[in-house]
């Protein structure tokens, strides 16, 4: 059985860290809350049909006798939700851990408490430590994942990859990148055949968002929900490029609650840090990256993310095995992505 902690490479004596509270943990790419960027839908289990009635064309001619004008009507149209069932299994054994590591605090009897640590100090910050990397794998699964997947020269994916952690289900930029009826705004920097060939030019992010404003339907624009989701790599040259200029109230970089935000004529920029490190580390073929620099106009109503329970994305089932010596944290959870609305987005690309 693999370690869930491994404590090899420490030395152990003792003057040793002896408080978890002294432990730095890896920061996960993005624990944001879900809803920030996406409507929840619960309820999801099973395929579930979503109708979308078009607009009612032209109405009212001149009245020419006692027969009134006829009119067109409106069209349905669907998409499903077609959920699917993931899950993960972690192992911990009190054994794995070194005698001699006074991090956590030791039991006082072998039976059971030395290998029973559901509810131990030890035992906490793991299962915290697991519901953080649980959201940001759901970030990550959301934007990246596609059910075609393959690993280059075939694919987009970096060789050595396990694609099982990535084609589950179609992911939103597998949806929106394939929806003809999409407006897209090129980003022709994207197809250097080098990392270095890849880098915007120093008005490159400026020009990608002023081309996706100008395209986007009025809809969208006045929507007054509408926001603009964003490679690091566009917003640090976006921001280098205000930096240089002296552009009105719309185009400028504000502090809220303490941190930064970025307007665009109006619109807020968010910041996807997360799909930058996604690309570099699962999509690159060692040459370049798979589209490095990407923005998405839309909303988050949107781009709904659907799923049993909300409370199933970042949950633990914890228990002990007796009979194994051996603590357990299952999860188990529903979960789809899906692009509503053509209209409603612009892809930038």
């Amino acid at each position: 059985m693999a370690k869930l902690i491994n404590a090899e490479d420490l030395t152990l004596n003792p003057e040793e860290v002896s408080a978890v509270s002294d432990v730095i943990f890896e920061r996960v790419f993005n624990e944001s809350d879900l809803n920030e960027f996406h409507d929840i839908e619960t309820g999801i289990d099973v395929t579930k049909q979503i109708v979308f009635a078009g607009l009612i064309g032209l109405l009212g001619k001149e009245s020419v006798g006692c027969t009134p004008n006829e009119a067109e009507g409106f069209s349905f149209s669907e998409k499903f939700w077609t959920p699917v069932l993931e899950d993960f299994r972690l192992k911990h054994c009190s054994t794995d851990m070194p005698a001699l590591l006074k991090i956590f605090k030791k039991s006082k009897n072998i039976n059971p408490d030395f290998y029973d640590r559901v509810g131990s100090e030890e035992f906490g910050v793991i299962i915290a430590a697991v519901e953080r990397a649980m959201i940001d794998n759901i970030h990550r699964k959301v934007w990246f994942n596609d059910k075609n997947a393959a690993v280059a020269p075939a694919g987009n994916f970096t060789p050595g990859t396990d694609l099982g952690y990535f084609n589950s289900f179609n992911g939103l930029f597998k949806q929106i990148y394939g929806d003809a009826a999409v407006k897209r705004v090129t980003i022709e920097e994207n197809a250097g055949a080098t990392y270095a060939g890849q880098a915007l030019d120093e008005d490159g992010a400026y020009r990608i968002l002023s081309e996706i404003k100008a395209i986007a339907d009025e809809r969208l624009i006045t929507s007054g929900e509408d926001f603009i989701l964003v490679t690091r790599s566009i917003a640090d040259n976006y921001s280098a490029y205000l930096r240089g200029k002296n552009l009105g109230s719309g185009y400028m970089e504000v502090v809220e609650n303490g941190r930064p935000k970025i307007l665009f004529d109006g619109v807020e920029i968010k910041v996807r840090y997360d799909w930058d490190r996604y690309i570099k580390a699962y999509q690159n073929n060692g040459t370049k990256w798979n589209l490095p620099h990407r923005a998405i106009y839309t909303t988050k109503a949107n781009i709904p993310l659907g799923t049993l329970s909300v409370e199933d994305l970042s949950k633990l089932d914890v228990f002990y095995d007796r009979t194994l010596k051996t603590n357990f944290m299952d999860a188990a959870y529903t979960i789809d992505a899906k692009h509503l609305e053509s209209y409603m987005t612009v892809a930038a690309y």
